[in-house]
C-alpha cells in the first residue's frame, strides 16, 4: 500500500488529520497559521509549484477546495524534512492551545 506524503512523519500525520476533523472556519485558520510558519521556519515559497498543481490537479482531496488549506497542504510538501516537522509541532501546539482555551 503506497502511504501519502504526510505519512511518512508521525507530527505531519497528526496535524493534517486535526486540520481535517476540525471545522472549516478553523481550517483555514490553521491554514493561515502553517503558511506563517512555513515563511518563520525559512522556507521560500515557489509560487510555480501552486499554479502548476492548480492548472493540471483535479480538484477531489479534500483540502482542495479550500484555497489556503491547498497552498499551505503543497508549500508543506515541498519543504524540506526538517521544516515539515518544525512547522508541525508548531501548528499542533497552535491547535492545542486554541482547544484547550
Amino acid at each position: 500500500m503506497r502511504s501519502r506524503w504526510y505519512e511518512l512523519s508521525p507530527d505531519v500525520c497528526i496535524v493534517i488529520s486535526k486540520i481535517e476533523l476540525a471545522k472549516e472556519e478553523d481550517r483555514t485558520r490553521y491554514a493561515k497559521v502553517m503558511l506563517r510558519e512555513l515563511r518563520k521556519a525559512g522556507y521560500e515559497p515557489n509560487k510555480q509549484i501552486y499554479m502548476d498543481r492548480v492548472r493540471s490537479y483535479k480538484m477531489r482531496r479534500w483540502y482542495d477546495k479550500n484555497r489556503y488549506l491547498f497552498m499551505a497542504f503543497e508549500y508543506l510538501k515541498d519543504s524540506r524534512d526538517d521544516i515539515q516537522t518544525e512547522v508541525a509541532y508548531n501548528v499542533l501546539r497552535y491547535i492545542r492551545q486554541e482547544t484547550a482555551a
